[in-house]
This record gives C-alpha cells, structure tokens and sequence, in this order.
C-alpha cells in the first residue's frame, strides 16, 4: 500500500469523497424508502453511508486491505438491503 501524495489527498478530500458519499446517502435513501418508507429511508441511508467509504478505500489500497474492505462494502450493503426489506415487511404487516 501506497501513501497519498498532498496533492491527492486534496482531491479526494475536495471533491470526490463528498460528492460520491452524498450520492451514495440518497440513493440509500431512495432505496430504503421504496422497500419500508420513511423507517426505511432513515436506516438505507445510515447503512450506504460505511458501505461507500468501504468501497471507497477498497479502491485506494492493494491485498488482503482491498480484499477485507471490499467484503465490509459489500457486507455492509447487503445488511443495509435486508434491513430495508425487513422493515418493509414489518410494516405490512
């Protein structure tokens, strides 16, 4: 694994990071809110939000870092996903 030059670090710092964790926030939260209404938009958005940093520093690293980091993404989305459901069957109910 690599450090961040200063110049990178503003980049992501800046610009991508914010832009890309907001837009993976709303569409948590649209997702949520379609599968268990609004309990379901509050907890979709709470879970995308380490799922997206996850991801994100996945793609920064190299190894057995990108590999664990991948599976917290993923792991963190799938929860996310049956948290939603689970919450929209509950209200059916």
């Amino acid at each position: 694994m690599r450090e961040l030059t200063y110049e990178e670090m503003e980049q992501v710092d800046g610009g991508v990071a914010p832009f890309v964790l907001g837009l993976a926030i709303v569409t948590g939260a649209v997702a949520g809110y379609d599968s268990g209404g609004w309990k379901g938009a509050v907890v979709g958005a709470t879970l995308a939000a380490p799922s997206a940093i996850f991801g994100g520093a996945a793609a920064m690293t190299y190894g057995a870092g990108r590999a664990m980091l991948a599976v917290y993404s993923v792991g963190t989305a799938w929860l996310g996903n049956r948290a939603t459901g689970s919450i929209g069957q509950a209200c059916e109910s």
